[in-house]
């Protein structure tokens, strides 16, 4: 099985519960004083993207790893984008095309980043929230990146991080699993991340570590899933079922958690620009 089979086999698995416990997003929330709810905190990461992808109206926007597409609908209503966004999970691609009931604006394609078939600098700004982390060779993630901006325009990446320290114990004990459990191939610190895209010719390469800002979504998510464990005949099979594909993926709450907490796991912000 390759690895975009396997993550869009963990997104179908797992279709449901995404939807019911994450929501429509299927990312973090952003947190400025922590007084904030769960629905604010989601907006709150779709802003800080669109302001640092500049994304204003008219914007050519692609939307790698959209999921179910509400972070693409939500930059056409909000900022009057153009926006292409792409999932490799058949069920994501159905439900987004469910959601958008027949418009054309975002455009929702069935296909992987590393064959996206999208021709050359037709984008004024592309975004990859937590996507690029399940993707293979990533010097030709940055490198697509860079062919499909045009001069000038904005990359912004939000993705799972390993720390720069980690230590060989909190790699096997955590970040190790993380990634078997999450579907990722491994996991970049944030200074691999600046490396790759400067390597790929992107100008300036900005990193920033915001976990202090999003680690509250996790608590979020362990909350409501224990919530709905009485009345989720499903979600008590995955919980309870070691032979289950997905069994992992509820350890791995845990252990996302331990890592924020021990700084082993990292959550960064990449912008760049293609000279």
């Amino acid at each position: 099985m390759t690895q975009v089979e396997a993550v869009a086999r963990h997104y179908d698995a797992l279709d449901v519960h995404y939807r019911e416990i994450w929501g429509e997003h299927v990312h973090h929330g952003y947190w400025r004083s922590g007084r904030e709810r769960p629905e604010q905190a989601t907006r709150a990461l779709v802003e800080l993207v669109a302001d640092a992808a500049e994304i204003r109206a008219g914007a050519r926007v692609c939307d790698v790893g959209c999921g179910y597409g509400a972070t693409s609908r939500w930059l056409v209503a909000e900022r009057g984008a153009a926006v292409v966004g792409l999932t490799v999970s058949a069920a994501q691609h159905r439900h987004a095309l469910a959601d958008l009931g027949g418009a054309e604006n975002p455009r929702i394609l069935l296909r992987s980043w590393l064959d996206n078939g999208l021709p050359d600098q037709a984008f004024d700004a592309v975004i990859a929230i937590e996507s690029i982390s399940h993707m293979e060779d990533r010097a030709r993630v940055m490198a697509e990146c860079h062919r499909v901006l045009v001069p000038g325009g904005r990359l912004v990446v939000l993705d799972w991080l390993a720390g720069e320290g980690a230590s060989r114990w909190q790699r096997r004990a955590l970040l190790d699993p993380i990634c078997r459990d999450g579907r990722l191939p491994e996991l970049n610190t944030l200074r691999d991340y600046a490396r790759l895209a400067a390597t790929a010719g992107l100008t300036e390469v900005h990193g920033r570590d915001i976990s202090a800002h999003v680690w509250r979504t996790w608590p979020v998510v362990l909350a409501r899933g224990v919530r709905r464990l009485p009345s989720d005949r499903e979600l008590r099979r995955l919980v309870l079922d070691r032979s289950h594909a997905e069994h992992g993926f509820i350890t791995m709450t845990v252990r996302v958690l331990v890592g924020y907490a021990t700084r082993a796991f990292r959550y960064g912000m990449l912008t760049a620009r293609r000279a």
